[in-house]
């Protein structure tokens, strides 16, 4: 069946070209072309298809493919995700990008109190208070080796000395503590003198306090053996069994002189100040046997003294001496 068709087309191909009228000889003008077929010849001209067992579309060639359905656009908005090529490379960070982070961390953490300064021997430092005012100087304390606080205050400020063990700078009147040392002789206007000869080593504080009237204050610290201005005696020295040490010294016009004499040993030791004709003008005796003693005068201009050292037992002695003439 599939050869006779095939013969039959040949056969029809055959005829048609026998019944076509032959074509003129070439000449030096060109023929014109024929007019294009229109689009119902084309259709009509195109071959029936050969039987190869299965049916071959024979639809118009200007049919129109039908488009398949799309899916619809999402209604959110679409994620875009860059493609690795075009993540762009983040930059190591500098000390100056990574520095207001350490800088904040610092800022949110809690900061800590600064530290008191501590009132060294050799230093003066004062303030004014009025009644019931205080202050406070932290100190550092040697085991046996006496501090020694001179506060002079003016107009009719009446001051009291204490110390206590440890930083009480925070509070200045510890309830339930009894201070190691303290003082308060001297009537409003006049100096007090405080002595601390410390247990332990350690921190103490220093505190004035204004127990009646108002007015400023110079405080004066000292210890026996550090270099201080006006410091004219400062030096160990021995007695023997019944003798006596004399040191002259000159005031610096009307300013207080201080004297302070700390035994070394076990002996009792007794301070004496004397006027320049041998007049005795104060006397300590007060320690007892290993005890600091010590006495200040008060001159109205400048006056020359006596400070004399004994043992009040009439026996040997041996002591550190501190003679002060304030500037």
């Amino acid at each position: 069946m599939k050869r006779f068709t095939f013969v039959l087309i040949l056969l029809i191909l055959l005829a048609a070209c026998n019944g076509a009228p032959e074509q003129p000889a070439a000449t030096g003008v060109a023929s014109p072309l024929p007019p294009a077929p229109t689009a119902a010849e084309a259709t009509q001209a195109v071959l029936p298809t050969a039987d190869l067992g299965e049916a071959t579309a024979t639809e118009p060639a200007l049919a129109t493919v039908e488009t398949p359905a799309t899916a619809e656009p999402p209604t959110g908005a679409p994620t875009i995700t860059p493609l690795p090529t075009e993540t762009l490379p983040t930059a190591a960070p500098t000390a100056e990008s990574a520095a207001p982070t350490a800088t904040n961390a610092a800022t949110d953490a809690p900061t800590a109190a600064p530290p008191v300064e501590l009132f060294a021997p050799g230093q003066q430092d004062g303030a004014s208070l009025a009644e019931g005012g205080t202050a406070a100087y932290l100190v550092q304390g040697r085991r046996f080796e006496p501090i020694i606080l001179f506060v002079e205050p003016t107009n009719e400020l009446n001051v009291a000395l204490a110390a206590y063990v440890g930083d009480q700078t925070g509070q200045t009147t510890p309830e339930g503590v009894t201070p190691p040392a303290a003082a308060d002789n001297a009537l409003g206007g006049r100096p007090e003198i405080l002595v601390l000869s410390p247990e332990a080593d350690g921190l103490y504080t220093l505190v004035v306090r204004a127990v009646g009237g108002e007015g400023s204050f110079a405080a004066h610290l000292f210890d026996l053996t550090t270099p201080a201005p006006g410091v004219v005696v400062q030096q160990p020295d021995a007695l023997s069994a019944g003798a006596e040490i004399v040191y002259s010294v000159t005031s610096n016009g009307a300013r207080p002189v201080i004297a302070v004499a700390d035994p070394t040993d076990q002996s009792d030791i007794a301070l004496d100040v004397l006027a320049g004709d041998g007049t005795l003008l104060t006397t300590a005796n007060y320690g007892g046997a290993g005890g600091v003693e010590t006495a200040y005068v008060l001159p109205l201009g400048t006056t020359p003294y006596s400070v004399k050292i004994r043992e009040a037992n009439g026996g040997p002695a041996a002591f550190q001496i501190l003679v002060i003439t304030l500037e």
